[in-house]
């Protein structure tokens, strides 16, 4: 789903950007990766925490949005060798199994109606012994279902569906975070 305008002013503002690639460093952080690793951001808006990784890290950063606009806007913001940005579906990811050591998704999934197939398709390109990184508000289970019936324009996450989802795609969590209706997740791919 495209952001409505009111949502990209907010999202894309300078202060917001900055909180969300700082976050999305600190994440980062809680991972021991190593330089040339493949890293995917999924739901990137303009790019802030993509470009940010890229500049600090020795990672080769693909990021991707479905909407067009913002992709333009962050591709205007990047100009290093290590990142490239596309126009991408998060739940037709554009990539084969394992094509990454690295998938991260910043409070993208629940602008996403199909939020659990874009889950899955992040577990799906994620290697064996690859991290992948989550953070969103989430949702008490029956408000998830009901939201799902209501609002179908935005994703309803909730801990008991992606507890059960990262088990069934062979993911062990290695750190878990609460924070204001929010949660900060990574995984291993098991074997």
């Amino acid at each position: 789903m495209r952001m409505t305008s009111l949502e990209k002013r907010f999202v894309n503002a300078p202060g917001h950007a900055r909180n969300v690639a700082d976050h999305a460093l600190r994440l980062l952080s809680r991972v021991e990766y190593k330089s040339g690793w493949r890293y995917l951001d999924v739901g990137c808006g303009v790019g802030s925490a993509a470009r940010e990784i890229a500049a600090t890290s020795e990672l080769a950063v693909t990021a991707i949005d479905v909407d067009p606009r913002q992709i333009e806007i962050a591709r205007a913001g990047a100009a290093r060798p290590n990142l490239q940005f596309a126009i991408m579906d998060a739940t037709k990811l554009e990539y084969p199994d394992g094509q990454f050591d690295v998938v991260s998704s910043h409070m993208a999934t629940h602008h996403i109606p199909d939020w659990d197939r874009a889950f899955s398709e992040m577990a799906r390109v994620l290697r064996t012994g690859g991290y992948l990184i989550y953070r969103d508000f989430m949702f008490p289970a029956w408000l998830a279902k009901i939201g799902r019936h209501l609002i179908r324009l935005m994703g309803f996450p909730s801990a008991d569906a992606l507890r059960r989802m990262a088990a069934e795609a062979g993911l062990s969590i290695v750190y878990e975070s609460h924070e204001s209706g929010k949660m900060d997740l990574i995984w291993i791919k098991n074997g």
